[in-house]
Formats: structure tokens, C-alpha cells, sequence
């Protein structure tokens, strides 16, 4: 269990470590052009804006630093118009990407030319489309130690198809998260944790993240009022106020974000639905269930029938429910890990072997198409634009996705 919970943290812990070391060496002759790898393409109709805003929780001190407030740095895509002139959102930060790049190198994964993540496909706070009125939103939480940044395959998607995405970075705890001005804040999680040491910052990780998570949701609910939240006055895009429908508001997360939102559906009434990307669940929700729609995508080695806390939590649950298990798949597959790895990998020579331990054997383009549709329609379908899952498009009916009864 551990190992898995904790794979996450390890991938990017050593980014940091990776880059002191890069960072003392001396300069080297001029190398070949740099790797660069893409994002897919939203599949929807809707252009995609984003924005980043800086929270600031002055009731909570800092569970990690208590000499400071609690503080989130949010990104929120969402449908948008009069995208023509506005500059795209890089995927992630340059010093963020260096890091995260420079964390590979331990696994094998060093390409001899340097490695560039191309832009996203978000317009930097680019007027909200109201023509389509007021959007569901979905928030989302990484794994354990991830930034935010690193599902923007799945946010801009659903952005495209009329959501708006809250993507939350749990400061302190993912591997990095940089604030306006370009300060960087730094995990100060350890990723030598003994078994215990490990299981006591899970559950405190986990209660933290819930407690971002509803503060976040509570300042969307002042934006929709007409607040602008901002702690450094950065202004909010043009009309995105009046596109949040705060009254349907549905949850995903990757690895521990996946427990992050059963947990916080527990807490909070306010959250209607969640998904749990390849997680082992924590809290008391795995014995009290939940009386709204969850679901459940496992790698293709896990399920249901492995995982006891998936056992748990279905045994008391009386809410709608789906499982499944991704074939191919394996656990960093549920996030824009499965974009990056065999890319680098390939262009490092690394045999085929290293970037399967991480991601599967799964294509990574099908793997989020899999990912994409299986999300959107049951989003769409738990926030109210289908009646039920039987009535969902075809896109639940695919031979990698196996449904677990």
C-alpha cells in the first residue's frame, strides 16, 4: 500500500535534490536541441481559459509551517471566449518543469538533449464565454506530492466540454508550488519515511488536503457572489463570476487526490459526485461510504478485489457507484505522467521497460481518451445532463475499460 501511496512523493521528491546538483555542476558544451513534449488537444467545441489565483486562509495557520498562514495557489479552467490575441498558459512553470524533468534522471530517464514541456492550451485569463450560461464545477487534487499541473491533459479537457476545473496545489506537501513573483515553496514532506512515519503523513496529508479543499470551494462561492479573492489583487477574468454554478460542484483526484475527494464529499454536502483515479482510500469514509455517485478506476493489476480500503468502502456505501480497472495501466498513468515519461524515455534510449513500470503499457494517447470520456460523461451524467448512466454516450463501453460488477 505504502509503496504505492507514496510513488507519487518519491518521482518528484528527487527533482529537488536532482536540481541542487544541477544547479553546482559546471557548464557544459552546447547540446543538441531540446525534446519537446505536447499536450493533446481538448477534444471539446469550447475554448479554454485559465487562470491562477493566489488564496490566502488568515484563520488557519499553516499545518506544515504554523508561523504562517495557510496559504493555496489554485488554477481554474474554464470556457472561453476572445482567445485570439491572449498568450497560453505553459504547462508547467519553467523552474517547476526543470525540476520535475531533473527527477527523472534516477529512474533511468535522462534524455541526452534537454527536455521541453510545449505550452498548454489555456488563454491566460481570457474573457469567460456566458453564452452557455452557468457552468458545473468540478475541483480536482493530485497525488500525494504532485502540483496541480500535472493533470492539465484532464482539466483542459472538461474545460473545452463546458466545465470549469479548480485545480488545487496543497502547498508544503506537493514537490513544489511557486507563487506570483516567482517565489517556491517546497515539500517538506520526507520521502525516506519509515512505515509508520509514512501512515502519519498520509492521514495528516489527507485531513490538510480536505481542509484546502472546502476553503476553496468556499472562496468559488464568494467569487460567484462577486468577490475577487485574490490575496495579491490580481484581478479575476472578465465574466468568470457569472459562469460558476456553485450549486453543482463534483470532485476527481489522482492517487491520494482520489481519497482526498471521497473524504471531502464526506465532509462537505456542497460536493455531488467524485472519482478516485487509482487511490487507496483513507478517513472515515472508508467505513461510512457516501449517499452520492463515486467512482472508481484502478490500474489494470488493481481493483476491488486488492484493495482493501476499495473493499471497505464499498461495503458501507449506499450511494450510485461504478468501478473499473484501465488495462495496460499502471499507476502514474492517471495524470500527465503518462505523457511525459515514455516521451523522455524514448528520447533518453532507456529501454521500453522503464517507462512501463510507471505508466503501463497502455498507449498513452488512448489511455487519456480513456480517461478524458470515462470522466466527462460521468460528470455530465452526475451533475444533471443525463438522466442516468444507462443513458450515457457509448463512451462507458470500451474493451480496456473493464467494468468491475
Amino acid at each position: 500500500m505504502f509503496g504505492r501511496v507514496l510513488r507519487c512523493l518519491s518521482v518528484v521528491l528527487l527533482a529537488l535534490a536532482a536540481v541542487d546538483v544541477v544547479a553546482r555542476a559546471e557548464p557544459v558544451p552546447p547540446q543538441p536541441a531540446s525534446v519537446v513534449v505536447t499536450l493533446p488537444e481538448p477534444t471539446g467545441a469550447d475554448a479554454v481559459g485559465v487562470a491562477d489565483l493566489h488564496l490566502v486562509d488568515p484563520a488557519r495557520p499553516d499545518p506544515y509551517i504554523p508561523a504562517r498562514a495557510r496559504e493555496l495557489m489554485i488554477s481554474i479552467w474554464y470556457p472561453a471566449t476572445d482567445v485570439a490575441e491572449v498568450q497560453v498558459r505553459p504547462w508547467l512553470a519553467p523552474d517547476i518543469a526543470r525540476m520535475y524533468v531533473q527527477g527523472l534522471i534516477p529512474y533511468g530517464i535522462s534524455p541526452a538533449a534537454p527536455a521541453t514541456l510545449a505550452p498548454g492550451h489555456g488563454h491566460v485569463d481570457a474573457p469567460a464565454d456566458v453564452a452557455g450560461g452557468a457552468r458545473p464545477v468540478v475541483l480536482f487534487s493530485p497525488g500525494l506530492g504532485m502540483p496541480r499541473e500535472l493533470s492539465s491533459a484532464q482539466a483542459e479537457d472538461l474545460a473545452s466540454h463546458g466545465f470549469v476545473v479548480v485545480a488545487l496545489s496543497h502547498t508544503y506537501e506537493s514537490f513544489a508550488t511557486q507563487f506570483p513573483g516567482g517565489r517556491i515553496e517546497k515539500s517538506v514532506l520526507s520521502p525516506t519515511a519509515d512505515r509508520a512515519e509514512a501512515t502519519a503523513q498520509v492521514a495528516a496529508a489527507l485531513s490538510i488536503r480536505v481542509a484546502d479543499t472546502r476553503f476553496a470551494l468556499d472562496r468559488l462561492a464568494d467569487i460567484a457572489a462577486g468577490a475577487e479573492p485574490d490575496a495579491d489583487g490580481h484581478p479575476l477574468p472578465q465574466n468568470l463570476a457569472r459562469i460558476l454554478d456553485v450549486s453543482k460542484v463534483a470532485m476527481f483526484g489522482h492517487s491520494l487526490g482520489g481519497a482526498t475527494a471521497a473524504q471531502s464529499m464526506h465532509d462537505d454536502p456542497r460536493i455531488l459526485a467524485g472519482a478516485n483515479l487509482d487511490g487507496d482510500l483513507w478517513g472515515s469514509v472508508v467505513t461510512d461510504g457516501l449517499n452520492r455517485p463515486f467512482m472508481l478506476v484502478g490500474a489494470g493489476n488493481r481493483g476491488r478485489d486488492n484493495i482493501p480500503s476499495w473493499q471497505q468502502f464499498r461495503a458501507g456505501d449506499h450511494g450510485p457507484k461504478l468501478d473499473f480497472r484501465l488495462n495496460g495501466a499502471q499507476h502514474l498513468a492517471f495524470c500527465d505522467n503518462q505523457l511525459i515519461v515514455p516521451a523522455l524515455a524514448t528520447a533518453a534510449g532507456a529501454p521500453s521497460a522503464v517507462a512501463s513500470r510507471l505508466v503501463g503499457t497502455i498507449d498513452p494517447r488512448d489511455s487519456l481518451e480513456l480517461q478524458r470520456g470515462y470522466l466527462r460523461t460521468f460528470f455530465d451524467t452526475t451533475l444533471g445532463r443525463y438522466d442516468n448512466l444507462v443513458q450515457a454516450p457509448a463512451t462507458l463501453l470500451h474493451p480496456e475499460m473493464v467494468p468491475v460488477p
